[in-house]
C-alpha cells in the first residue's frame, strides 16, 4: 500500500506542470448538448456512438474557432449560432473590420449575454492576415496526432458467457463465442480541421478475439464472418479548403444535406428544451468517426465549389448486417430486416454480419450566397439481395425490393429578421415528403421557430433523418412551435408545442393515431456561478390496448408527464456541484399507472494546474416499471458515451479519474455500479446477471503528439 501511494505521488509530481484540456463535454458546461444526447438515446433505443454528433464540439473546445476567420459557417452546424446571427456578424465584420474582443458581439443585433456565454468555450478573437496555402511540410509539422486505447469489462459474468461448443450450437442465439472484454482503438491526425485521417477499431464484449480458438465445427458454421482481434474496422482520409476543391474524402464518411429528408446518413439532434434549435445545418461531406458499424458510407466523395456554386459527387459500396431468409432451388434468397446493433457475439449474430451488399451513388448541385441557398440532391440505392420485410399490415407501404431512388430540393432564405427554410423529397415509387419552417428573430428578447412537416405513408428512404416524432420517416404529419423568451437578465423561458398525427398504422398502433408533446423550461441564473432550471414536459399519443383478443385491437391514450429540477453551482474555480431531480408519471388507459423519480449528486473536481481530475455521481431512483424509465447522461471517458435508462428501484454511482502527464499522455479510469433493491437478477436473456448488481470498469489511455 505504501509503495502504491508513493508511486501515485511521484506521478503527480512529474506531471505538476500539466494543463488540463477542454476535451470532454463536462468541461464546456453545455447542458444543451447533454440534453440532446438524452433525447437521441431515448428515441433510438440503441447503445449508439455519438462521436459524429459531438466531434466538432470537442475539437473547437480545444482549438477555438477565430471569429475573424473564414470558418464562421461552422458555428451553424454546431448550433451555436443561427442563420440570422451569422448574417449579422458577417455584415458587422464587413462594415467595421475585425473584432477586438468577444464581448464586442453584444453590439451586434441578435447577440446577447446568453449567446456570448455559449460561444465562449469554442471561439476566440485573433487578428488574421492572408490565408496561407496548405503545404505538406507544415501539415505534418503543425498537425496533431492522437491515439486512444480503451479497455472495458463487466465485473460480473452474464449468462451468455457460459460457453461450450455444444451449448453454442444448441443455443445459437444466446451463447457468446468470444471473451467478455471490450476493446477500442482510435487514431486521428488533424491539421486545422482541413486535413484529417484516421481509423477506428472495435471489439465488443462477447465477440471473438482470436478465431483460431474456435473449434473446427464452429468455424464451419460461421465461415469467414469471424475476424482476428477486432470485429470492426473503419478508416478515412479527408481534405478541405484547397482551392476549388471544397471537400474530398476516401474511406468511411457521412453525407448531410438540406433538412435531412432526402439524404442524411448520421445522427442528428432533435427536439429539446432549447425550442428554437430545430433547423438542420448539414455539413455535406464529413468523416465517419464513430463505431456505428452499419449506418455510414464507404467509398469516396468530393465537393467542388466556385463563386457560390457547389457540386458534390459520391459513391459507396458497403456491407451491412441483415437477417437473410436463406433461399433454395425454388425461392431466391431475400433479406427480411436490417440489423443495426453492430454486435456479432453469437452464431446467429455472426450469420447476420455483412449479409447485404449496398451500393449508393449520386450527387448534389447547390448555390449559396449571403441571403439565399438552394440545393438539389439525387441518389440511387442498390441492394445485393432483395429486401422483403415481414408482412405486418403496418408495413404495407414500406420499401420492398433491391432498387430505390431518391431525389429532392431544399431551400434557405434570409429576409431581415426571418429565415425561411424547407425541403421537398420524393422516392422512386412516387412517395412524397416535405418540410417547411421559419425562424423569426423579432428581437433579442423573443425568438421562435415554426415547422410543418408531412411525410407520406409511402415515402421510402434508407438514408434520411429529418425532424420527426417517429423513427420511421414516413406516415407522419405535424406542426411544431418552438420559442425562447428572455424575461429578465437572469431568467429565460423556452420550450415547444408539438402536434403530430400518423395517417396510417404504426408498430403497436393498429389504426390512424395522433399525439402532442409540450415542453416548458425556466432557466435561472441568480448568481454568476449558479445555473438552474425547472422543466415540465407532457407527451400524449395513442397505442393499442392489449387484451385477451387481438381481433379488433382498441386504440387508447397514453401519456407521460415529466418534472425536472437541475442546479449547477461552482464552489470555486475548480470545484463544481450539480444536482438533478426528475419525477415521472406514466399513464395508459385501462392499465396500471406508473410513477418514478431519480435524484443525483455530481461532484466535479477539475483544477487548472493540477494533473488529476475527478468526476463523481451518486444517484437514487425508484420507478414502477420500464415505461416510467428516466434517461440520464453520465460523464465518461473521451469518445465514450453513457446514457443509461434508470428503472426499477436502486442506486447507481460512478467515479472517474483522469491523470494528465506532460500534456501528452492522459489516463482515464472509470468504475460504474448499479445496485437494485427489488430484483435478484439484472438484464435478460444472454445478458442476464445473477444477483442484484452490475459493475463496469473502463480504462483509457491517450497519447497526443
Amino acid at each position: 500500500m505504501i509503495r502504491f501511494v508513493c508511486s501515485i505521488m511521484l506521478l503527480l509530481l512529474l506531471a505538476k506542470d500539466a494543463q488540463t484540456q477542454n476535451d470532454t463535454l463536462s468541461h464546456t458546461n453545455v447542458e444543451y448538448i447533454t440534453d440532446q444526447l438524452e433525447y437521441v438515446a431515448q428515441k433510438a433505443a440503441l447503445n449508439s456512438d455519438y462521436a459524429d454528433l459531438i466531434d466538432d464540439y470537442l475539437f473547437y473546445a480545444k482549438n477555438p474557432l477565430n471569429l475573424n476567420g473564414d470558418k464562421l459557417p461552422e458555428l451553424l452546424s454546431l448550433q451555436l449560432l443561427n442563420a440570422n446571427q451569422l448574417n449579422n456578424l458577417t455584415a458587422y465584420l464587413k462594415k467595421y473590420g475585425q473584432l477586438y474582443s468577444i464581448y464586442e458581439l453584444k453590439y451586434i443585433p441578435g447577440f446577447n449575454r446568453e449567446t456570448i456565454l455559449r460561444l465562449k468555450p469554442f471561439v476566440r478573437v485573433k487578428a488574421v492576415g492572408t490565408q496561407e496555402k496548405i503545404k505538406l511540410k507544415k501539415v505534418f509539422k503543425l498537425g496533431r496526432h492522437q491515439l486512444l486505447l480503451r479497455f472495458q469489462q463487466l465485473a460480473e459474468s452474464p449468462e451468455g458467457f457460459q460457453f461450450t461448443d455444444s451449448l453454442a450450437i444448441a443455443k445459437p442465439a444466446s451463447v457468446y463465442l468470444g471473451s467478455p472484454q471490450k476493446w477500442y482503438v482510435r487514431y486521428a491526425f488533424n491539421y486545422r480541421n482541413d486535413i484529417r485521417f484516421g481509423f477506428t477499431l472495435e471489439k465488443d464484449a462477447g465477440e471473438v478475439f482470436l478465431k483460431s480458438r474456435l473449434s473446427d465445427s464452429l468455424r464451419s458454421l460461421v465461415g469467414d464472418k469471424v475476424t482476428n482481434v477486432f470485429d470492426f474496422y473503419s478508416a478515412f482520409a479527408f481534405v478541405s479548403n484547397t482551392g476549388i476543391l471544397r471537400k474530398a474524402i476516401v474511406g468511411d464518411y457521412h453525407l448531410e444535406f438540406g433538412q435531412g429528408i432526402t439524404l442524411w446518413s448520421g445522427l442528428a439532434f432533435g427536439k429539446s428544451a432549447e425550442g428554437v434549435q430545430i433547423k438542420r445545418y448539414g455539413q455535406g461531406i464529413r468523416p465517419n468517426t464513430s463505431a456505428d458499424e452499419n449506418r455510414f458510407f464507404r467509398g469516396a466523395a468530393f465537393t467542388l465549389e466556385k463563386k457560390g456554386f457547389s457540386l458534390t459527387g459520391f459513391y459507396s459500396a458497403n456491407k451491412v448486417d441483415a437477417h437473410s431468409t436463406g433461399g433454395n432451388l425454388v425461392d431466391e434468397e431475400t433479406v427480411s430486416s436490417l440489423q443495426e446493433t453492430g454486435l456479432h457475439r453469437s452464431i446467429n449474430e455472426l450469420l447476420n454480419k455483412n449479409v447485404l451488399d449496398v451500393q449508393v451513388y449520386g450527387g448534389r448541385l447547390a448555390y449559396k450566397n449571403r441571403f439565399f441557398e438552394l440545393g438539389a440532391t439525387a441518389f440511387a440505392t442498390r441492394l445485393g439481395i432483395s429486401l422483403q420485410q415481414a408482412g405486418e399490415l403496418y408495413k404495407l407501404f414500406s420499401f420492398y425490393g433491391d432498387r430505390l431512388d431518391n431525389y429532392g430540393a431544399d431551400l434557405s432564405l434570409n429576409l431581415k429578421k426571418i429565415n425561411f427554410f424547407g425541403e421537398a423529397s420524393a422516392s422512386g415509387n412516387g412517395g412524397l415528403a416535405g418540410l417547411a419552417g421559419l425562424n423569426a428573430y423579432l428581437n433579442d428578447r423573443f425568438t421562435f421557430t415554426l415547422i410543418y412537416h408531412n411525410y407520406g405513408k409511402d415515402y421510402q428512404n434508407l438514408y434520411t433523418n429529418p425532424f420527426a416524432e417517429g423513427s420511421a420517416i414516413a406516415n407522419e404529419e405535424g406542426i411544431n412551435f418552438g420559442f425562447r423568451a428572455l424575461l429578465l437578465k437572469w431568467m429565460k423561458l423556452s420550450g415547444y408545442l408539438d402536434y403530430f398525427r400518423f395517417p396510417w398504422l404504426r408498430y403497436r398502433t393498429a389504426a390512424p393515431s395522433q399525439g402532442r408533446d409540450y415542453l416548458f423550461q425556466l432557466d435561472l441564473t441568480p448568481a454568476p456561478k449558479v445555473n438552474m432550471y425547472l422543466r415540465y414536459r407532457l407527451k400524449q399519443q395513442q397505442e393499442n390496448l392489449r387484451t385477451d383478443s387481438d381481433y379488433l385491437p382498441l386504440i387508447v391514450q397514453k401519456s407521460r408527464t415529466e418534472f425536472r429540477f437541475f442546479v449547477s453551482y461552482s464552489v470555486s474555480d475548480f470545484l463544481v456541484f450539480k444536482n438533478r431531480l426528475d419525477f415521472v408519471h406514466y399513464r395508459k388507459e385501462s392499465s396500471p399507472q406508473e410513477y418514478g423519480y431519480q435524484v443525483y449528486q455530481d461532484i466535479l473536481y477539475r483544477p487548472r494546474n493540477f494533473p488529476l481530475e475527478i468526476s463523481f455521481r451518486y444517484a437514487l431512483f425508484d420507478t414502477d416499471g420500464y415505461n416510467s424509465r428516466i434517461y440520464t447522461y453520465e460523464n465518461d471517458v473521451l469518445y465514450a458515451y453513457s446514457i443509461p435508462a434508470y428503472f426499477g428501484k436502486g442506486q447507481r454511482f460512478y467515479l472517474m479519474l483522469k491523470w494528465t502527464f506532460f500534456d501528452k499522455l492522459n489516463l482515464w479510469l472509470r468504475v460504474a455500479r448499479v445496485v437494485y433493491d427489488n430484483r435478484n437478477s439484472v438484464g435478460s436473456g444472454p445478458d442476464e446477471i445473477a444477483g442484484n448488481h452490475k459493475t463496469e470498469f473502463k480504462a483509457q489511455l491517450r497519447l497526443k503528439l
